[in-house]
């Protein structure tokens, strides 16, 4: 059940997110959440497409999370609301992209090995 229910959250709150995005051409994900136990922090992980407007649409978010909450609170029904619910950017994208070059940096020598 607890499953379920967060995943009608992420959902609801996605749709909320999108519908008050500042900006055109911003893509934003639910990496994770977390949900709290009684009336604790909702912690939202996201990811911001194009980066460098990361920063901006995390504190845009944050600046309007009472607006956030009480639009989830119409879309679900929650036991126990949280007091408040907190952005942060997920670093996903970045560590993926440092494996990524490790990985091509890694072939690359390899191939180079193999030559010799």
């Amino acid at each position: 059940m607890k499953e379920r229910k967060k995943y009608e959250i992420i959902r609801k709150i996605s749709e909320i997110l999108n519908s008050l995005l500042p900006k055109k051409n911003i893509i934003v994900t639910i990496v994770d959440l977390t949900l709290p136990q009684k009336g604790g922090w909702f912690k939202v992980y996201l990811s911001i497409f194009p980066e460098k407007e990361r920063k901006e649409i995390i504190n845009y978010f944050n600046k309007n999370s009472q607006k956030i909450k009480n639009y989830l609170k119409e879309q679900v029904f929650l036991r126990h609301l949280p007091s408040k619910i907190v952005f942060y950017p997920s670093d996903e994208i970045a560590e993926a992209q440092k494996v990524l070059k490790l990985i091509n940096e890694i072939s690359q020598k390899e191939k180079e090995g193999a030559e010799n």
